[in-house]
């Protein structure tokens, strides 16, 4: 449903747009607020948002201060002018200052059905650029190209720019990560592992600055990123089957001879391929998905710290809390206390 506000002191123009056969499920615009209160219009326009506003031409040309401010601040999605007469300078200007649209009475359906397209054309549109975006970064994802970190940015300045309602701005970015995140976890299951997506999805409600929100929503997209691009790096299809084994069995046996035997592939030829192509060797990257397991155990689960190293293969505990450590800069006790935590030194 597409909401619409009636600001006009005329009667007869409130009756005659009131009888007109275009309100309801017809055509999906519904009035749902009328207001003579030129004065209050404006506060009333920030507080809540319409999809169209049809405000009614004065003589005093208030309603061009109005029109004016209303696009300024972007305070509903379109502004169409109502009148008895059509002033050549009145429409004109009003025209510059950014009217949708200007109807003079008698009113005629097939202008207001022209105007519910092109706002219903701009809602679609609306609704195919989010498609884009979110597409878009699975793309920079899937790809595991750091570019994404600049797409973000310009993402978050676009969005400022385009949303004055900064809550409408943080509900854009949402509706995307959101997408994207729910898309990435349903493709790559063994995400659920080592990550729990909750911690990563924009909460509004955390915020009381909804730009603060948004950046930090950002933020904690990209520190996703760099986290799945550790464990899924850039490699080719020959290795694919062996880093998706290793993803999928965090505590199981990963050694070097039990995977190439799995999988039927020589063991010097898995190692001189695997450094070449990831980057780092075999044994580091398994130590780098074992610790991001343990991190994830040890914020989701009431596992003891032995019982983790245990379950992970690390029969020297003095080693894990030396790997652990190096990882994450604290020991898994520490790791493990609320964020609030302020340590003594």
């Amino acid at each position: 449903m597409y909401t619409v506000m009636l600001a006009v002191k005329s009667e007869p123009i409130l009756q005659e747009l009131k009888r007109l056969r275009i309100w309801g499920d017809s055509t999906g615009f519904q009035i749902c607020k009328i207001t003579d209160d030129f004065e209050k219009l404006i506060a009333g326009l920030r507080e809540k948002k319409y999809h169209l506003v049809l405000l009614e031409a004065t003589q005093d040309n208030h309603t061009l201060s109005l029109l004016e401010t209303i696009k300024k601040e972007k305070l509903c999605k379109a502004v169409a002018i109502v009148s008895q007469t059509a002033e050549f300078k009145t429409v004109r200007k009003s025209f510059l200052l950014g009217a949708d649209d200007y109807f003079v009475a008698p009113f005629e359906i097939s202008q207001f059905i022209a105007l519910f397209s092109k706002i219903e054309n701009a809602e679609h549109g609306k609704i195919a650029e989010e498609i884009c975006q979110k597409e878009e970064l699975l793309n920079l994802f899937e790809h595991v190209d750091f570019s994404i970190k600049d797409r973000l940015d310009e993402m978050l300045y676009s969005t400022l720019s385009e949303y004055r309602d900064m809550g409408e701005a943080f509900s854009y970015i949402k509706r995307i990560l959101d997408g994207v995140m729910l898309e990435l976890f349903e493709k790559y299951g063994w995400l659920q592992l080592y990550f729990a997506k909750e911690d990563y999805l924009p909460q509004d409600s955390e915020y009381f600055e909804y730009e603060d929100g948004l950046k930090k929503s950002l933020e904690d997209f990209y520190s996703f990123f760099v986290e799945f691009s550790e464990l899924y790096p850039v490699h080719g299809e020959g290795l694919d089957d062996m880093i998706l084994y290793i993803l999928s069995r965090p505590e199981g046996d990963l050694k070097q001879k039990t995977i190439s035997e799995e999988l039927y592939m020589n063991r010097s030829y898995l190692s001189t391929v695997f450094s070449a192509q990831i980057g780092v060797n075999f044994v580091d990257y398994v130590n780098t998905v074992k610790m991001k397991r343990a991190a994830y155990l040890l914020k989701h689960t009431k596992m003891k710290v032995i019982d983790i190293a245990g379950a992970l293969d690390y029969k020297d505990m003095g080693y894990f809390l030396k790997r652990f450590k190096a990882k994450y800069g604290v020991t898994p006790s520490q790791y493990r206390l609320p964020e609030t935590y302020e340590f003594q030194i």
